[in-house]
């Protein structure tokens, strides 16, 4: 019997999110995409619109597991303490959705988690950057990674919140084959 995993990678900008299949110890992509939190209205409103569209994908997919890339609570030079709470109120959003459908938490999961799971499931010398992800599961997953490109042919940069969603879902799906449900 196949297990459905639902990944995401989420901010208060962008929310990357993908689908994996295991079936027989065998980890396959599915599909990956984003969505944009609305940036109208206060942030109650915000997290309420967004909740509704992340509650559409959940419906959707009916994963058996969900894992979210957990949050940083300190970057240095990196974002403020403002920038850190809204993107643990989404966070915590989506964990609770999670939850809410589970009937039990979401994996969560470090970056330096998964960076480290990838590194060893390819044997790299170091963990790949976060430009490197892409092609790090292409060549993991044996895929051409699906890019998207904006209207002057460059690419997004929600590709990279996709890809890290589809770094979280197979940190999740390594895990489960390794442990057990």
């Amino acid at each position: 019997m196949s297990e459905i995993i639902l990944g995401f990678d989420v901010s208060s900008t962008c929310i990357g999110y993908s689908v994996f299949e295991i079936d027989n110890k065998n980890i396959k992509f599915i599909s990956c995409n984003y969505i944009k939190p609305t940036k109208d209205g206060n942030i109650i409103e915000r997290i309420s619109k967004t909740r509704d569209e992340i509650n559409k994908i959940i419906q959707k997919v009916k994963p058996n597991h969900i894992a979210i890339e957990d949050i940083i609570s300190f970057m240095a030079g990196g974002s403020t303490a403002k920038t850190i709470i809204t993107l643990t109120t989404f966070n915590r959003m989506v964990c609770l959705l999670a939850m809410d459908y589970l009937k039990k938490p979401p994996y969560l999961y470090s970056v330096m988690t998964i960076r480290s799971n990838l590194k060893k499931n390819l044997n790299l010398k170091n963990q790949p950057k976060k430009e490197d992800i892409p092609e790090t599961l292409e060549k993991i997953l044996n895929i051409t990674f699906p890019w998207e490109l904006n209207k002057k042919g460059a690419e997004k940069k929600e590709n990279y919140d996709m890809a890290d969603s589809m770094a979280v879902a197979y940190c999740c799906a390594t895990n489960i084959i390794k442990n057990g449900k």
